[in-house]
C-alpha cells in the first residue's frame, strides 16, 4: 500500500513561472495561471495513479515558523507573497478539497516538516511513503522502503538510487547543508567548504557531530586543503550547528494526519465545476475530472 505525499509548492511555482497569465478569477480579477497548472498536475496524477492515499502539503509559515524564531536571518532573502500570489496559493488548497485530496498548512511548520511527519505516520501504519517532489532537501527523510518521485520528470527512486545521485547518505543531507549552506533558504555554511569537500568528509564521518569530535584527524585525510579544515570548522562551529538545526526536517508533529485521514475521497464533481468557473477556467478540466471516480 502506498501513500503519495506531495510537496505542493514545487509544482505550483513551476506553473507560476512558466505559464502565461491567461486565466483570471471572476470576482477578484487575480491571475490564476499557477492554479491552472496545479489543477492539470493533480488531475494527471489522480488519473495516472488512482491513489488510495494522498496528501498535499503547503507552506504558510513564511516569517512565523519555528525556524524564524531560531534565526532572524532564515529565509530573510525571500519576499512574502503579494495579494495576487497569496490568492493563488489559497486557491490551490481549495482545489485539493474540491478534488477530495487531504491537504494541510501550518503557521509553525513548513511543508517539508508536514511531509516528514505524515511519512512517519504512514510507515507506522505499514504503508509505503512516496515523496513527490524535486526538492533534494526532502531526501533526508527517505528511508529504506520509501520512494522519492518527481512526477512527470523521472521514475520513482529508491533510497539507494537517491543516495547514488547525492553521493551522500539521505540522512546526511542536513549535515551536508550545515557545511555548504543553502542560499535559497539563507542558511549560512562554512566559508571555504564546498560541496565536494563536504561530501568527502561525510564519507569518513556519519555527521558533523562526529567531524567536530575528530578535528585532530582531519589533516591526515586525503582531501584537498585538509590541513586547514580543522580551523575552518572549529571557527564556525556554532554557525554550523545552527545551520544543521535549520536544515533538519521535523518528523514528529502532534496531530499530523495519519493514514486513514489522507484517504482520497474522490472528486466532489459539483464543487470542482464551481471552482473551475470561479477561477476562469471554463469547462477545460470538466471532462478530465468526470473521468475520475466520484466521491465515496
Amino acid at each position: 500500500m502506498q501513500a503519495y505525499l506531495i510537496d505542493s509548492s514545487i509544482y505550483i511555482f513551476r506553473s507560476y513561472f512558466s505559464l502565461p497569465e491567461n486565466w483570471h478569477a471572476l470576482d477578484s480579477g487575480h491571475p490564476t495561471h499557477a492554479v491552472y497548472g496545479f489543477t492539470g498536475f493533480l488531475l494527471d496524477f489522480l488519473r495516472n495513479k488512482n491513489p488510495e492515499h494522498m496528501f498535499c502539503a503547503f507552506d504558510e509559515s513564511l516569517g512565523s515558523g519555528f525556524r524564524h524564531q531560531i534565526s532572524r536571518d532564515y529565509k530573510a532573502n525571500r519576499e512574502l507573497p503579494d495579494d495576487a500570489l497569496a490568492f493563488q496559493l489559497n486557491a490551490c488548497r481549495q482545489l485539493c478539497r474540491a478534488l477530495g485530496v487531504a491537504e494541510m498548512a501550518s503557521s509553525i511548520y513548513e511543508a517539508d516538516d508536514l511531509i516528514g511527519a505524515v511519512a512517519t505516520n504512514v510507515r507506522a501504519a505499514q504503508a509505503q511513503p512516496v515523496i513527490v517532489t524535486r526538492d533534494k532537501d526532502l531526501a533526508q527523510i527517505i528511508e529504506a522502503d520509501d520512494l522519492y518521485w518527481d512526477f512527470g520528470k523521472a521514475l520513482p527512486k529508491t533510497q539507494r538510487q537517491v543516495e547514488k545521485d547525492l553521493e551522500i547518505g539521505c540522512q546526511q543531507m542536513a549535515d551536508f547543508l550545515a557545511m555548504t549552506g543553502d542560499s535559497s533558504d539563507n542558511i549560512a555554511g562554512v566559508p571555504g567548504v564546498g560541496a565536494k569537500t563536504a561530501k568527502q568528509l561525510l564519507l569518513y564521518f556519519p555527521d558533523i557531530k562526529a567531524i567536530l569530535e575528530h578535528l585532530d584527524q582531519l589533516q591526515d585525510l586525503p582531501i584537498r586543503g585538509a590541513g586547514k579544515l580543522a580551523d575552518k570548522l572549529s571557527n564556525y562551529r556554532e554557525q554550523m550547528l545552527l545551520s544543521r538545526e535549520l536544515a533538519t526536517i521535523v518528523t514528529k508533529i502532534e496531530n499530523s494526519p495519519d493514514l486513514t485521514e489522507i484517504m482520497w475521497k474522490g472528486v466532489h464533481q459539483d464543487a470542482f465545476m464551481l471552482f473551475c468557473e470561479e477561477m476562469g477556467f471554463g469547462t477545460t478540466f470538466v471532462a478530465r475530472a468526470k473521468a475520475l471516480r466520484g466521491r465515496h
